[in-house]
């Protein structure tokens, strides 16, 4: 089942006026804000990380912030979230950071999700070594895994944090024509992109823009 999500007039830090937004399930949508930190923050809302000091925000027709914590907690975990600068473990190697969530969650790798792991890496033209540690990867890699990370847990919402911003321009399109195919392949799936410039929408095609500049 598609999950929805709902700002309902949010006010809170980096967030100076009420924010109201809504985000259909199932759909793809690019939010624009006028700086990245603002993006940073509806992140953390949509995770349930932060609360907001006014009004509510709603996943799946749920308030935030009423939730109990082990109800919280099961549903971030249906929940998948590429940070702009990858949010890797450090001790970690790559392939490690890649499937422990999944790992965590299942108590193994299933084989099928090794192979979609390996495909993602090759169609991001990954030729490094998959043991590498973060200190070693670039930021566009670090990147790269934390979607990796988030996608084998097959979520209903994908949030990608501001990830796209400081692209050049190959990228870029590398980046959303793989976004775009895995939210085609995972019918149901809420696709959401954090953005400070609507300019991002011509290599990510989505249902809807949402500005909040």
């Amino acid at each position: 089942m598609a999950w929805s999500v709902e700002f309902r007039n949010v006010v809170c830090a980096d967030l100076v006026e009420g924010v109201s937004l809504q985000i259909q399930a199932g759909c793809s949508a690019l939010v624009v804000t006028a700086r990245e930190d603002v993006g940073t923050m509806l992140a953390r809302l949509i995770t349930g990380l932060s609360q907001p000091s006014l009004g509510s925000v709603h996943v799946d027709g749920q308030d935030m912030a009423g939730l109990p914590s082990a109800q919280l907690y099961r549903l971030r975990h249906r929940i998948g979230i590429v940070p702009q600068k990858g949010g890797l473990i450090s001790n970690l190697k790559l392939w490690e950071n890649m499937t422990l969530p999944l790992l965590y969650t299942r108590g193994s790798i299933p084989p099928e999700a090794e192979k979609t792991a390996l495909r993602y890496l090759e169609m991001f033209g990954y030729r490094g070594n998959i043991m590498a540690l973060p200190a070693h990867l670039t930021l566009h890699e670090k990147r790269m895994a934390a979607f990796i990370r988030a996608a084998l847990c097959t979520p209903q919402i994908m949030v990608y944090a501001n990830c796209f911003d400081d692209l050049p321009g190959a990228a870029r399109t590398q980046w959303g024509a793989i976004t775009t195919e895995f939210h085609r392949g995972a019918p149901g799936m809420t696709s959401i992109y954090l953005a400070t410039s609507q300019g991002m929408a011509r290599d990510v095609p989505v249902d809807n823009i949402i500005s909040l500049q």
